[in-house]
């Protein structure tokens, strides 16, 4: 069997052909390198030296609160290392970028975000919080302050947080409740001719509704702040009242067809003229009980303070509140219960105690003034061109 070459020492000359001029250059290196073998040792040692010293070298341009504090070189490996070197103290919520672990380049720019204190209410519940510059959802949701879907935060126009600033969390509830409650009846007006002017009477009383209604209750860091109602079912439909308003202005008295303006009903009493002859107690100063100073027997008008008889031609004085019936009116009330026949009166006094509807009858004597006493009801016309 046929077997190649051996490699020997008679092959090496074929493989690598040596010729005149580089066994020369060969030789020539082999014997400096004899001779200057441990210059070129030291001469290796500081070349990597210097390789070593540069691959370890890093500048880095610091940055505190985005103003550039300066260039400094190390040999710090990673960025918190090179903090440390030049003493530059950190606050846990100190923001650092790169990271504080991150391995240093050749050339690095450090930027120091320092953080502040913010204040954050929360409810009832007062945080303080440390933290660089961020916005405020950013800043609520990294210290676990979590929103409700009706909560809502204070300044409202507030985006980025800063030294100082205080952020408010109103905690917003919504509760709901059902409550009823009567619904008014509708009041209609009905003309009845039949009825005198100024009187009403109720012809159908009506009855109210009930109603549900769903209120909406709105409660800010648990205390009521609103109600609303945001939906109503009527249970039960109301029936309308009718009242009924008098137009007739005729009145016939005493074989007479008169005109009047209004009818109302007033609470009467009496008074007498104070006068010695009247009986009317008087007091130590010599006022009487029922005109006091204003005894000399003449009204307010200057007529002369007498009973009359209730006619057209002599008609009976009254005191009355100017407001609702004018002085020198004339009237006509109607017959009172337990007195009898009035007639044909004359507003011609006033009164300190008669005010609204409400008239003082005037008696010749006292007697007759404790017999009258009050009186409720007594219908009043108010006559047209008195």
């Amino acid at each position: 069997m046929s077997r190649g070459p051996v490699l020997g020492k008679t092959a090496w000359p074929d493989l690598f052909p040596v010729t005149k001029n580089s066994c020369g250059y060969g030789r020539a290196a082999i014997d400096l390198c004899r001779r200057h073998a441990l210059a070129i040792f030291y001469g290796a040692v500081v070349v990597l030296m210097v390789l070593v010293y540069h691959g370890a070298r890093h500048q880095a341009a610091l940055f505190l609160d985005g103003e550039e504090q300066g260039t400094v070189e190390t040999f710090s490996r990673t960025v918190e290392e090179l903090l440390k070197e030049k003493g530059i103290e950190l606050h846990p919520r100190d923001r650092v970028t790169p990271h504080r672990q991150t391995v240093l380049g050749r050339y690095n720019r450090i930027d120091i975000e320092r953080a502040f204190e913010v204040t954050v209410v929360d409810g009832n519940r007062l945080v303080f919080v440390y933290t660089p510059a961020v916005s405020v959802q950013e800043l609520l949701a990294g210290e676990g302050f979590e929103l409700g879907p009706y909560d809502r935060v204070e300044p409202a126009d507030l985006k980025e947080v800063y030294d100082g600033a205080v952020i408010k969390v109103i905690r917003v509830q919504k509760q709901y409740a059902c409550s009823r409650s009567e619904v008014p009846c509708e009041v209609r007006i009905e003309k009845n001719p039949l009825l005198d002017r100024g009187l009403s009477r109720i012809k159908n009383e009506g009855k109210a509704g009930l109603q549900e209604d769903l209120v909406e209750i709105t409660k800010e860091n648990g205390a009521e702040v609103s109600r609303k109602v945001i939906g109503t079912a009527l249970l039960k439909k109301p029936l309308a009242k009718t009242v009924e308003h008098g137009t007739n202005t005729t009145l016939r008295r005493e074989n007479r067809v008169m005109e009047f303006e209004k009818v109302f009903l007033a609470t009467a009493t009496a008074y007498c003229p104070g006068t010695p002859g009247s009986g009317c107690p008087l007091d130590k100063k010599g006022r009487s009980f029922c005109t006091g100073s204003y005894n000399n027997g003449y009204t307010a008008t200057g007529k002369k303070a007498v009973q009359g008889q209730g006619t057209l031609a002599s008609p009976r004085i009254v005191a009355v509140d100017p407001r609702l019936i004018p002085l020198g009116s004339l009237l006509y009330i109607e017959p009172v219960p337990g007195i009898g026949k009035i007639g044909f009166a004359k507003a011609e006094d006033v009164g300190g105690a008669i005010k609204g509807q409400r008239i003082d009858l005037l008696f010749d004597k006292h007697r007759d003034v404790s017999k009258f006493g009050v009186r409720r009801g007594v219908k009043i016309y108010l006559l047209k061109g008195s």
